[in-house]
């Protein structure tokens, strides 16, 4: 085919024109990928599970004089430890031997182990008759050490609702309001305040949840004298396994939320500069699948270390052995995928404005 002289310049500028809009395309690629490459706080992060050989849920982690010593949720709370904080991670004999009367059995849900003074004090929450299926109340066990044998305060729980099969508890949540349901309470946390003041944070169950918090006495085996308990945060959904910490001016509080049984369980913090009143703060997220490959990464419990960044111990679920299960899980459907919560930790790093972020994960000896 022949082509005439008016055609050939139409056609190179045609070419031309093709060219150029190829060249852009490549370009344009070429600084996506650069973006991409760059540092980002956003960028995928990887975890490996410290501890997964069997399961480790709501992990409770403090520093002792061996190291680390760390209580899951499990039959009379199940202990281990380690010399470094990426393990390895060795089982001992669990926290609790023997619960009070007014417990159903020993299957203890997020405990929290602190020390105080010259003892260890282990909140608990445990089974109770009396307020609805699954219902618990909180009881506090004390020890003189953090690899002892932890044994129940009294006889009384420290928290437990009105209607409960169990004598009457040091906090009754008298002040609950009329909407929020009058099922147990989950999760105690302890919490050290300005001067030395002891607080007990913990969740109640059903929906909506709420946190609230109670005055403690010196000791935190007792509720203070004439306190009373009220909610720091309410959620139409799930929200859970709160920890508090103070930094500088704010107070931060990390917590759960979500089905705990799926992948989309996450971890989330809000700031406040007062520590009573928390009014609608908007939750940020800390930890989510998306982001760092864990399954449901919730549970979580903060570690400060002088001199050191403090470190962020959670749960993340994990099938066939160490590997994180599958987006699509569900705790319902995982037949033959040998679920369970294994043990992860990482650095928790505060930037200017004073708001946590995760700087990189613990990896297993």
């Amino acid at each position: 085919m022949q082509w005439g002289n008016g055609a050939v310049p139409a056609r190179r500028a045609l070419l031309a024109t093709t060219i150029i809009i190829i060249l852009a395309a490549l370009l344009a690629t070429g600084l996506e990928s650069g973006a991409s490459a760059r540092p980002s706080t956003e960028r995928p992060l990887r975890a490996h599970p410290l501890l997964h050989q069997r399961g480790f849920a709501d992990p409770s982690v403090t520093r002792y004089g061996g190291g680390y010593v760390a209580v899951s949720t499990g039959r009379g709370a199940p202990r281990a430890t380690a010399t470094s904080p990426t393990g390895p991670w060795t089982m001992r004999r669990r926290a609790m031997l023997k619960l009070p009367r007014w417990s159903v059995n020993q299957e203890i849900w997020a405990s929290d182990m602190v020390k105080v003074r010259h003892r260890w004090l282990l909140y608990y929450s445990a089974p109770v008759r009396g307020l609805g299926r699954g219902a618990r109340c909180i009881g506090v066990a004390t020890s003189h050490s953090a690899l002892g044998t932890f044994r129940s305060v009294g006889r009384r729980p420290l928290v437990c609702p009105r209607g409960a099969d169990a004598p009457r508890a040091w906090d009754q949540l008298r002040h609950r309001g009329r909407h929020m349901p009058r099922s147990g309470v989950i999760d105690p946390s302890g919490f050290r305040g300005a001067g030395g003041s002891r607080y007990l944070l913990y969740k109640t169950q059903g929906y909506p949840s709420s946190i609230r918090i109670v005055r403690l006495t010196s000791r935190g085996a007792r509720v203070a004298r004439h306190a009373h308990s009220r909610q720091l945060v309410r959620a139409r959904g799930i929200i859970e396994n709160p920890v508090l910490v103070r930094r500088h001016q704010h107070f931060v509080l990390f917590t759960s939320e979500g089905f705990y049984g799926g992948c989309h369980y996450r971890t989330t913090w809000r700031r406040s500069h007062r520590l009573l009143h928390w009014g609608h703060r908007r939750p940020h997220l800390l930890l989510r699948r998306s982001r760092m490959g864990v399954c449901g990464p919730g549970g979580a419990d903060v570690v400060t270390r002088k001199h050191e960044q403090p470190l962020v111990f959670f749960h993340g679920w994990t099938c066939w052995g160490h590997l994180p299960c599958p987006p699509s899980f569900h705790i319902n459907r995982s037949r033959g995928m040998h679920p369970k919560r294994s043990l992860y930790a990482a650095h928790l790093r505060w930037t200017r404005r004073g708001t946590p972020k995760v700087r990189g994960f613990l990896h297993p000896r």
